[in-house]
């Protein structure tokens, strides 16, 4: 006989005020599924939910009280956190989840990445309880609902439409014998292939003229004009006499 399946059940009891005689009914629900492995609270309060607080001392379980800033009926964070943390551990199977209003459909995808159950108890169905494995009501008859027996939810595949094909590109080799085809008998042209594009029947394209601009030639350096070299004939006319007069040798 295979062994009961394991359930951690994480409830938010502030969140959602049921009466303890209800909660207990969704426990006898659950029962039927699995084993219960332990049990952890929030938003617990002595006075306001204090019929609680017998079943949670006979079984030492732990109840967290109410955050102080949290807003009445809204989720709680701790809950989310030590699901993701009791993921992580092979021998727990499923989870049960009372939760106030909020998002943990990334919760739910979370948890079942690592083949968790997760059964959802709810008063009325809700886009969280939708994708999970089972639903629990709250009331003094709980009852069970099958949503998804495993996994995430079935998406029928669409109906495949192939796509059109397309004459222009296809490449063609030619047929011997063919009589549309003057090269096809050709020996020079067996191993050609031929491309046949369709082009407009009226009008044919005109050839393009492209014009390219050619690099500019190098224009050639201006020659110095004769006057530079007489210049050069003077300046060493000059530094000659320069010379002599320093020497002393000038007449």
């Amino acid at each position: 006989m295979a062994a009961s399946k394991k359930y951690v059940v994480l409830a938010d009891i502030e969140s959602v005020r049921v009466p303890f005689s209800v909660f207990a009914a969704a426990l006898e629900e659950l029962s039927r599924l699995g084993e219960i492995a332990a049990c952890k609270f929030y938003g617990y309060s002595a006075k306001r939910t204090k019929d609680y607080g017998e079943f949670i001392q006979e079984n030492s379980y732990d109840a967290l009280s109410a955050l102080p800033k949290k807003r009445k009926g809204k989720l709680d964070l701790r809950q989310v956190i030590d699901a993701a943390r009791l993921a992580q551990f092979p021998n727990i199977d499923g989870f049960f989840i009372i939760y106030g209003n909020g998002d943990i459909t990334p919760l739910i995808a979370y948890l079942k990445a690592y083949g968790k159950d997760v059964i959802a108890g709810v008063i009325e169905p809700d886009k969280n309880s939708v994708l999970c494995n089972k639903v629990i009501y709250l009331d003094p008859n709980a009852t069970t609902q099958t949503v998804l027996n495993s996994g995430y939810r079935k998406v029928a595949p669409s109906e495949y439409v192939a796509p059109k094909k397309s004459s222009v590109g296809k490449k063609k080799a030619p047929v011997e014998g063919d009589a549309n085809n003057p090269n096809a008998n050709s020996s020079n042209n067996k191993s050609d292939t031929y491309v046949y594009v369709q082009q407009p029947a009226q009008q044919q394209a005109e050839p393009q003229i492209v014009y390219v601009q050619q690099p500019a030639a190098p224009q050639p350096e201006p020659q110095q004009p004769q006057q530079n070299a007489d210049d050069a004939a003077q300046m060493a006319l000059l530094l000659e006499q320069f010379n002599k007069i320093i020497n002393g040798n000038d007449n």
